[in-house]
């Protein structure tokens, strides 16, 4: 990405955050760049178009991060617990960003943010998986879908507190503390509630 467009898209991730999308304009962007409007538009059509791509960074930042998990020399449950700091520390980035999203209920095209949605939903839950296989042994595979499910439920109540009150945690200590609780989890399982297909057919009925 060329310095001047991620340049753009950092300072409007600022501005956003502070001001709101709705409130900030072209101008405000381009002052805070130190270019031109002509500038601004030889990389955006538009304030929306704009809006997008900061959501194309932030995910492909959080799929650069969760890929190189598996290429690190460490245990199946440190890569685990790294999976999850991943995902709070990326979130806790842009926890002001997103939280005027949620208030101003301001989004880029609605087909086109679900397409981008689903392929990033759709990494994570794989990466949960081959991580959770690694972990636990290929006798957990039938509980996956369940431990998905779970898990995420509770990556998503802390995301909470993170975004909407402002929570500042020790991200390496939740992480232990989560992997302590999946630990339990995989201890405990007994019979499947949802079937091992369950992830691949919700995700196939997505695209229809």
């Amino acid at each position: 990405m060329p310095d001047k467009k991620l340049l753009i898209i950092e300072k409007a991730v600022e501005l956003f955050a502070k001001n709101g999308f709705e409130t900030t304009s072209v101008q405000e962007i381009t002052e805070a760049c130190g270019i031109s409007k002509g500038a601004f538009y030889l990389y955006f059509k538009s304030k929306e178009s704009l809006l997008f791509c900061i959501f194309e960074l932030f995910i492909d930042r959080v799929s650069k991060k969760i890929t190189s998990v598996f290429d690190m020399d460490s245990s199946p449950k440190e890569k685990l617990k790294l999976f999850l700091c991943i995902q709070f520390e990326e979130i806790d980035q842009y926890s002001d960003f997103i939280l005027m999203l949620l208030r101003e209920q301001t989004k880029p095209d609605d087909r086109e943010l679900f397409i981008l949605m689903k392929e990033m939903d759709k990494q994570l839950n794989d990466a949960l998986k081959a991580l959770l296989v690694e972990a636990y042994g290929s006798t957990i595979q039938s509980h996956v879908p369940d431990m998905t499910v779970i898990i995420k439920g509770i990556i998503k109540g802390y995301v909470e507190l993170i975004i909407m009150y402002n929570k500042k945690f020790d991200f390496k200590k939740l992480a232990t503390f989560l992997l302590a609780r999946i630990d339990s989890l995989a201890a405990g399982l007994t019979t499947p509630y949802l079937e091992e297909e369950f992830l691949v057919n919700i995700e196939n009925k997505k695209t229809t």
